[in-house]
């Protein structure tokens, strides 16, 4: 028992007189092999508050053990940072895919097709003016065109199409004074179909489209297309003022001659082998007889017929 009391105050003496010579500048033994210690830092007297903040942040980052995820912010309408856009941007399509696209989001306004008269409200003038599909000025980028037989009230011409990849409407104004006007937008009233009054109850299609320029110059137009039923519709027109559009004239146009059906199922017989519209012009190939729409689709079967000819077939083995 002594020698054991006598062991334990020795082992005791000797930890006592280590740990004096430590406190009065002596060097402890380096541990080479322990890992450096996790705890918090000793605050530095001398440092600022933003400092020590940055130290608290970095020093919670580090024992964060769940891997950190890269964050973009999702903005409608683009704007976003290049790794968002890029991975929203849709594909480019092919040309005759894309031609596809856009001939699918017009064919709901090739009602408009065909000879008009319109008449200008505010001046009581009267206008004529044609319809008809383009095919050749951008072969990849088909469009409705109307012509005016003479200069017009407000403009000579217009160009309609769809921006695939945009997902909107686009008109090209040539305007009176030659001035090129670009207007993009939607529908604000989606087509649909009323029965007629008259005994087959035709069809009769309707929609608004709504298109404006854009940018910060003052003097930008807007345009309303109000189609009220298959032979009458309103190009309503608005210029900016202040904040806002705000209308200055509308033209009111009806369909030369008699009532054009509409019924984008199946024309039959007399179904265009281009736009698949209403066919009113006979044309022909290799000794048998097709239909198109228009003049433009007439131009366009012309120049290559065989062309057209192989994509209506294989749209009608698919029905």
């Amino acid at each position: 028992m002594l020698q054991r009391f006598s062991r334990s105050s020795a082992l005791l003496t000797s930890t006592l007189i280590a740990a004096w010579i430590a406190g009065c500048g002596g060097t402890a033994e380096p541990e080479t092999n322990k890992p450096a210690s996790s705890g918090s830092k000793k605050p530095d007297p001398t440092a600022s508050k933003a400092e020590e903040s940055a130290d608290d942040s970095t020093s919670t980052a580090s024992n964060d053990d769940t891997p950190s995820k890269p964050f973009a912010p999702v903005k409608l309408g683009g704007g976003g940072s290049s790794t968002a856009t890029n991975s929203a941007a849709k594909p480019k399509l092919p040309p005759e895919k894309q031609i596809d696209e856009v001939k699918k989001a017009l064919k709901p306004i090739q009602v408009v097709l065909g000879p008009w008269h319109a008449i200008i409200d505010k001046s009581k003038t009267y206008e004529d003016l044609q319809w008809v599909w383009d095919w050749k000025t951008d072969r990849a980028q088909p469009a409705l065109t109307m012509t005016t037989k003479e200069d017009g009230e407000y403009f000579k011409s217009a160009r309609l199409t769809y921006l695939v990849e945009e997902e909107k409407f686009q008109m090209t104004l040539t305007d009176k004074e030659g001035k090129q006007r670009v207007l993009q937008g939607v529908f604000t009233e989606e087509p649909s179909e009323k029965p007629g009054e008259d005994k087959k109850q035709t069809p009769q299609r309707t929609y608004k489209l709504q298109l404006a320029e854009t940018g910060d110059a003052k003097d930008r137009w807007q345009i309303v297309m109000n189609q009220q039923d298959n032979n009458r519709y309103l190009l309503e027109l608005s210029k900016m003022r202040g904040s806002r559009f705000v209308r200055f004239d509308t033209a009111a146009s009806q369909r030369e001659g008699t009532s054009f059906a509409i019924n984008d199922s199946d024309f039959k017989e007399k179904t265009c082998v281009i736009s698949q519209g209403l066919g009113t012009i006979q044309v022909s190939h290799k000794g048998k007889s097709y239909w198109v729409c228009c003049s433009g689709c007439k131009a366009a079967f012309e120049e290559d017929p065989e062309k057209w000819i192989a994509k209506f077939e294989a749209m009608q083995e698919g029905k």
